[in-house]
């Protein structure tokens, strides 16, 4: 093993309780991750459950979750990159690069507290979904894999804000297009309404978008259906975003600012 990847299992856990400690320590983070989904949550089973209902079998919890949680881990994520944006901006990484530390440390951190600050998001969104009829028909395996592909999903978004945020010059530059990004992935996905339900020349783009691929997964996984699709596309989505962001991330966070 080499000193790199060494200092890299040593010190990531110390990142990342400094990261989940900022997202504990910070109201407006802790509303972002939970309250502002659950407040989607409940404004959308009021306006339009009984609109999608007469569309598709099943209450419209079951479609909803699935989306709402894909929508916290992105909103969510936007605090942790201006957070490590922060840490880039007021002289954290040079500390860090006189020290006996990857440089990959607080990158590592931050997507490990990212997984607890989920985690944590997740299971709130579940609880108050089950009270609006969202379950795990599917058996325990199925559920176990929801969970997981939620995971997976926080792991992919994050580098997404990570890497906008090792090249941002400036806050305004980072959150507001970040937190655009996102609502534009969510709105033109089908975990608002089925794809069908969108004009013909907008259903390739929702198909073909990683909100979707998440929220498809998670459904399926919850309810039952066609599993093998869903999951590639998840995977894949995952892959590419993790590579193509990771690399950007890593690489300008090496060079100084």
């Amino acid at each position: 093993m080499s000193a790199g990847v060494r200092s890299l299992v040593r010190h990531g856990p110390v990142f990342a309780e400094r990261a989940f400690k900022r997202f504990i320590r910070s109201p407006s983070n802790v509303v972002s991750t939970a309250g502002f989904p659950l407040l989607l949550l409940l404004t959308l089973l009021a306006v339009f459950s009984h609109a999608v209902e007469g569309v598709e079998d099943g209450p419209y919890a079951q479609r909803l979750v699935p989306m709402l949680v894909v929508s916290g881990l992105m909103f969510g994520s936007v605090s942790t990159a201006v957070g490590f944006f922060t840490d880039l901006s007021q002289g954290y990484m040079e500390r860090i690069r006189t020290m006996p530390v990857s440089a990959a440390g607080p990158l590592l951190g931050a997507v490990l507290g990212e997984i607890g600050r989920a985690a944590m998001a997740l299971a709130v969104l579940v609880a108050v979904g089950h009270g609006f009829e969202f379950r795990f028909d599917n058996g325990i395996g199925p559920a176990i894999g929801f969970f997981l592909v939620a995971m997976l999903a926080s792991v992919s978004i994050v580098w997404i804000g990570l890497a906008m945020a090792a090249v941002a010059r400036s806050q305004e530059a980072l959150g507001p297009p970040l937190g655009a990004l996102f609502l534009l992935l969510l709105f033109l996905s089908r975990g608002m309404v089925p794809v069908d339900a969108y004009p013909g020349w907008a259903q390739p783009i929702v198909r073909f978008n990683p909100a979707t691929a998440y929220v498809t997964a998670m459904d399926r996984l919850a309810r039952g259906g066609e599993l093998v699709t869903p999951i590639l596309g998840s995977l894949a989505w995952s892959a590419g975003i993790i590579a193509a962001f990771g690399w950007i991330a890593v690489r300008s966070v090496r060079r100084p600012r």
